[in-house]
């Protein structure tokens, strides 16, 4: 009885190691990009890189697709060019620059040498914006379609065909005829 006894946490800790690895390996339970159901974004109107405000008001009756970055963010430097990419390709993008200690002056850095994707950017320097959007970290974009509903999310950063999912998604919101827009 007392070697039963001894046993017994060793088959616990097997046990959990079962379940952890299972938990491990399993599917992946929060997919890079998915098409989250439709949910109204929130209304921001946050300081402006260069002055002023952003607002997602300013964005009504035409979609707009919100990235959340960091001067300090490896992955944001990878999707970079990808995001110049699809700027050029008519996408709009809004940057969001989140909790970044380096500021204004490191964003105005790192634009000037690896170009703007940005027709506008503001500033989350609390992660304020962020918790009510929902991200999970960054880079996070959401594509918010002319009545201000985030329809498509890219969790990480971008590849090459994130691009063209994320490309056409755009063009099909623009194309939608628009009755209540955002604002």
């Amino acid at each position: 009885m007392k070697r039963w006894w001894a046993i017994l946490p060793l088959a616990v800790f097997l046990g959990l190691v079962v379940v952890g690895f299972q938990r491990l390996t399993g599917g992946d339970p929060a997919p890079a990009s998915f098409a989250s159901p439709s949910r109204p974004a929130p209304q921001f109107d946050v300081p402006g890189l260069d002055g002023g405000q952003v607002k997602l008001s300013d964005f009504k009756g035409r979609p707009v697709l919100v990235n959340f970055w960091a001067t300090w963010c490896a992955p944001c430097k990878l999707e970079h060019p990808l995001l110049v990419k699809m700027a050029g390709e008519g996408v709009e993008i809004v940057g969001m620059l989140y909790k970044d200690p380096k500021g204004i002056a490191g964003a105005h850095e790192l634009l000037a040498r690896d170009g703007n994707p940005f027709a506008r950017i503001g500033l989350d320097p609390l992660g304020d914006l962020g918790i009510d959007i929902g991200i999970s970290g960054v880079p996070e974009s959401f594509l918010i379609d002319a009545r201000g509903q985030i329809v498509k999310t890219k969790r990480n950063y971008f590849t090459e065909a994130d691009v063209v999912d994320f490309v056409a998604a755009y063009r099909a919101e623009a194309a939608k005829p628009t009755s209540a827009p955002a604002g």
